[in-house]
């Protein structure tokens, strides 16, 4: 009897790593992937691979539910770096003669590692840009793992620009998606008595910068609400030492996790996102479809976001933080809400969480593009013209 070839019977999937289900922006744009990949009945594998929190958190219910979508777990108490890519390897090689993938999404960046294997086993590599160009930019090992990709993204014009540079090749862009969020009645009074800081408790978030601005601005009489979980305690317990020196317990609270932010933003005046390196902000889109004023920090990769320079201060800069918050307060009543009607409709028109979806999904069809050597050749050319 002759044999069968099993590249006719393999099931056709496609494959997403996460090195967590729930953390930052990240993992929120990709949750809204696996939701509408479930709706859409596409056949999608997703591993999560625990590789950043400090404690293992139960996944939704509904998950198990899916009939498209699967979930697959490693144990976060076992995830050492090593460790998670020898399981996930061992996965893969496993699933291979079953399943035929037709395309794996990474978007953290050490999972880069991992697409020399993939390609090695006929399975075509999109990479997914959210905060990181310069950090692979800084990183050659990294840069190198990138050139075995068969496409790459960015979800930010900056983001963009920056991996064109580094790689000579082109780069393809994904907005971030926001589903669509009713819009909040206008604060009745103006005045900035509560602001909303909207972010994981971690350096890059640059939190410490506001406990600064409210110890050197005793005129600001308001209170800064701090909601996102303390990812890192050390510097969690940085800020609220810093607090307690200076007598601030009173003017600030830390929230932790919060799962609907609806309320939050109802109660806020202002939403201020303080940070020193982003992607596409999830805050800033939230905080305009909800209708609620943003100031930033200086960021190239906000600009594409908040255009108006007076709306953005230096990331170590109290006294522009300041002029930015006044300037807010100072607006009359018609140019604030002609300010948050431009705002919402930014959002609508441009971060459309259907459109974002669909153009992953239009990546993953695409298939191979280079062959191995092909893309040897184009990184060959492109370090050749930088001598």
């Amino acid at each position: 009897m002759m044999g069968i070839n099993i590249r006719f019977i393999r099931e056709k999937r496609y494959l997403l790593f996460m090195p967590e289900y729930i953390y930052g922006g990240a993992e929120t744009q990709f949750r809204y992937l696996i939701d509408y990949a479930e709706k859409k009945q596409w056949a999608l594998d997703v591993i999560i691979e625990h590789r950043i929190k400090e404690k293992k958190e139960a996944l939704p219910k509904s998950l198990k539910e899916f009939k498209n979508v699967k979930i697959y777990e490693y144990d976060w108490q076992k995830a050492d770096n090593t460790k998670i890519l020898y399981d996930v390897t061992v996965f893969i090689l496993k699933k291979i003669p079953h399943v035929q993938y037709r395309a794996c999404l990474i978007y953290y960046m050490n999972d880069l590692v991992l697409a020399p294997m993939l390609r090695i086993l006929n399975v075509p590599v999109i990479y997914s840009e959210r905060i990181a160009a310069v950090g692979i930019s800084q990183n050659i090992s990294l840069l190198k793992y990138l050139w075995y990709c068969d496409r790459i993204l960015a979800n930010s014009v900056y983001a963009q620009k920056k991996l064109m540079e580094m790689t000579g090749r082109t780069v393809g862009l994904i907005r971030n998606g926001k589903p669509v969020a009713k819009q909040l009645p206008l604060k009745e009074k103006r005045e900035i008595d509560r602001i909303l800081i909207p972010a994981n408790i971690i350096p890059r978030k640059n939190q410490m910068l506001l406990l600064h601005y409210i110890k050197s601005y005793a005129d600001f009489k308001g209170k800064l609400i701090f909601a996102g979980s303390a990812i890192d305690m050390s510097y969690y317990k940085e800020l609220v030492q810093y607090a307690k020196r200076y007598n601030l317990q009173d003017r600030i609270e830390f929230l932790g996790f919060v799962e609907n932010m609806e309320e939050e933003y109802r109660k806020a005046d202002l939403v201020i996102l303080p940070s020193l390196n982003e992607g596409t902000p999830n805050v800033v889109l939230e905080a305009y479809s909800y209708g609620r004023p943003v100031i930033v920090s200086d960021i190239e990769v906000e600009r594409d976001v908040i255009r108006n320079p007076c709306l953005r201060f230096g990331v170590r800069n109290v006294a522009e933080l300041d002029a930015c918050i006044k300037y807010v307060q100072g607006l009359s009543d018609e140019a604030y809400r002609q300010l948050l009607e431009n705002n919402r409709r930014f959002v609508l028109r441009n971060y459309n969480i259907d459109r974002m979806a669909e153009s992953f999904y239009k990546e993953f069809s695409k298939g191979k593009k280079y062959s191995m050597w092909h893309l040897a050749i184009m990184r060959f050319s492109h370090f050749y013209k930088k001598i």
